[in-house]
């Protein structure tokens, strides 16, 4: 599941917040209707310009499955910093709920923050198509409640790109990741 903060559907997102799930025990219909209420800021009237894509998959070919995948795209445009701040906690809400309803979800040990690194710049370079070696470290937090470390990286042309890793089902995953246009010289 990911949720993308984002100029224009056609641009690389602002932000994204992704979230890995097996054994999800929870009606595709739920999971569409919780991804909706991120669409509504309180007290608008109308809900944020977005696009919510599901595609769902069911394997009958010697081994049985099934699986889901959700992508939502909410229009960052105009938004002030109290907007994406409303955003980034109800995205956080709607993923814990939804991770509470992972059948055998278990966030075990803690990482550790050379694997979390490696994680993180792995899926910062697979999204924004940046080579991995070259972001250098900025700042690396961990966050021990939540079992998550928060790393800042700067790429050689000056961008500077963010992500979140924590534990999902015993494994590393990117969580959130976001990137900050370098400034100009003019």
């Amino acid at each position: 599941m990911i949720v993308n903060l984002t100029d224009h559907p056609s641009v690389e997102p602002e932000t994204s917040w992704i979230i890995s799930l097996d054994s999800l025990d929870v009606p595709v219909e739920d999971v569409v209707s919780e991804l909706e209420t991120l669409t509504w800021l309180a007290g608008d009237e109308y809900p944020a310009m977005s696009s919510l894509r599901s595609r769902q998959s069911v394997f009958n070919w010697g081994a049985s499955g099934s699986s889901a995948e959700f992508v939502l795209s909410i229009a960052s445009g105009g938004l002030g910093g109290l907007s994406a701040m409303a955003i980034d906690t109800a995205v956080r809400d709607v993923f814990r709920k939804l991770r509470e309803r992972a059948n055998g979800d278990d966030w075990g040990n803690a990482i550790s923050e050379e694997n979390a690194s490696q994680v993180a710049r792995s899926r910062i370079a697979t999204q924004y198509s940046v080579p991995s070696d070259e972001l250098t470290a900025l700042r690396a937090e961990t966050d021990i409640g939540q079992r998550t470390h928060e790393f800042l990286f700067r790429h050689s042309d000056g961008r500077t790109f963010g992500a979140v890793v924590g534990l999902v089902k015993d494994s590393p995953t990117c969580m959130r990741i976001w990137r900050e246009i370098a400034p100009s010289d003019g």
